[in-house]
């Protein structure tokens, strides 16, 4: 998770696709250390263990200082009453938010040659994308996973070869994971979060 200070925050997933990576995951990994960095907006009531960690991690002590105190404040009286981290909550809704808003942008130029050409998903997020789109831009998805699990193939095959010693980073097995699960610190599904 990054907890520096974002300079640009995203706005449209479309400004994700010329990127390296899932676009989704990009967006969601932006919009969670935003939402990590600055709280002033809303009061939140209830955090999973991982984001709790994160915002004690934030570079703004004040902004987590007072996210803390709060809690502290609630924490025995609503334990009960709680409905999941408010921050997981956030992110699955800005999740659904720009699902809609790539389908909606389906017929864009821009769009469809990104499809073709440079496309890569997480298998959480080319899942969610197969159930909102038409058959047609289903089995495109399909086959961008198929592209994108090959090539993770063939790196780890190529990474098994090699001698200890001579190893380079151990970047394909990150970007394994990432396909996998999708990228680190985010939880893709309700069944997932906290």
């Amino acid at each position: 998770m990054r907890t520096e200070r974002q300079l640009a925050f995203y706005r449209s997933i479309l400004e994700t696709l010329p990127e390296a990576g899932c676009p989704f995951c990009r967006f969601l990994k932006d919009y969670q250390s935003a939402r990590l960095q600055n709280h002033s907006d809303r009061k939140i009531r209830s955090l999973c263990n991982f984001h709790a960690w994160g915002v004690a991690a934030v570079q703004n002590a004040l902004t987590a200082v007072q996210v803390f105190a709060d809690l502290l404040e609630t924490a025995v009286r609503e334990a009960d009453e709680k409905s999941g981290c408010d921050i997981c909550n956030e992110i699955s809704t800005e999740e659904d938010h720009r699902m809609r808003e790539f389908v909606s942008c389906l017929e864009r130029t821009d769009v469809a040659v990104w499809l073709r050409k440079d496309a890569v998903l997480c298998i959480p997020h080319a899942i969610k994308l197969r159930r909102r789109v038409k058959p047609v831009i289903a089995a495109r998805v399909d086959t961008i996973l198929d592209k994108c699990r090959r090539q993770l193939l063939e790196e780890l095959k190529a990474l098994r070869r090699m001698p200890q010693a001579k190893r380079p980073g151990w970047g394909s097995l990150g970007r394994a994971a990432e396909f996998l699960v999708s990228q680190r610190g985010l939880q893709n599904s309700k069944e997932l979060q906290c």
